[in-house]
């Protein structure tokens, strides 16, 4: 094993450019891909990189280290309800003390919690390299399975989410086949805007595991826009979602994945729905 670390960012992009190697971070996934063994591999260790770490608002927009971890994001105040629940539901508390925020996305996992609300908040990922830094899009960044838009020499610096609207609430779901640290079965973000009138402006929900990777239910979103609290379980139990396409494996049948979405997506509405009617009964 040939293990290099580093302290700064330009020593990190400049080691990428010379030689193409395993980056390491957090560590916590090092073992989770039999086909690519840990002996013999060629690793970049960023987990002392300090700018990597931040979490802070910049620019219209909250900016989130690649190097945070789950811990920190679950307590910062600056975090959005809907991925801090998610954080709150990685693993066991070691897991999230030392697992990171990149490392997550880069392992591109169908069932990874980060993804699902970090897809309803419309985030974009910060790819750095000493040729400059690229922006895309979260679902333009995660191609499938294990498989990412990340180019050899470059390195997923930070997470940019946009600053969220006033009366936007947000909830996550997480349905796995027991309780504590088990890997989801399939998850669901939830994120609804709510106007004066008491009627959804905005909604985005993300789906995990159910597909090749989490994917965005528009046509769901947008029967939900301009939907009361009063509809929303209607609406959900009977709008088709062509965009899943979940698997039969040793977690459930597609059968029971598709069911359980539609279960997971009516509890997180349920409590957005519940937050904007006190809160809109409360203004009055």
């Amino acid at each position: 094993m040939n293990h290099l670390r580093v302290h700064t960012l330009d020593e990190a992009l400049a080691e990428l450019a010379r030689h193409p190697r395993r980056v390491l971070c957090g560590g916590t996934d090092v073992y989770a891909d039999p086909s690519r063994p840990v002996a013999g591999s060629t690793w970049l260790d960023i987990g002392r990189v300090a700018s990597l770490k931040p979490i802070a608002l910049t620019d219209g927009h909250l900016r989130i280290g690649a190097a945070a971890t789950w811990e920190a994001i679950e307590q910062s105040p600056l975090t959005p309800g809907v991925l801090r629940e998610a954080a709150g539901q990685v693993g066991s508390r070691q897991i999230r003390v030392q697992g990171t925020l990149g490392g997550n996305l880069c392992h591109a996992s169908p069932i990874a919690d980060g993804v699902p609300p970090l897809l309803a908040l419309e985030a974009q990922v910060e790819l750095a390299s000493l040729a400059g830094v690229r922006r895309l899009r979260l679902d333009q960044f995660l191609l499938g399975r294990r498989h990412t838009a990340l180019r050899p020499d470059e390195l997923l610096s930070a997470v940019l989410i946009p600053t969220p609207a006033p009366h936007e609430r947000g909830a996550f779901i997480k349905l796995a086949n027991r309780d504590g640290t088990a890997l989801a079965t399939v998850s669901a973000a939830l994120c609804l805007r709510w106007n004066e009138n008491g009627v959804a402006a905005r909604a985005a929900i993300a789906i995990g595991g159910a597909s090749d990777v989490p994917v965005r239910l528009r046509g769901l979103e947008a029967r939900l826009e301009g939907a009361r609290p009063v509809d929303l379980t209607h609406l959900i139990r009977d709008t088709p979602m062509p965009e899943l396409s979940p698997i039969d494996d040793h977690r459930g049948s597609a059968a029971l994945r598709r069911h359980l979405v539609r279960v997971a997506i009516e509890r997180a509405a349920a409590h957005c729905g519940i937050e904007m009617e006190v809160n809109h009964v409360a203004s009055k």
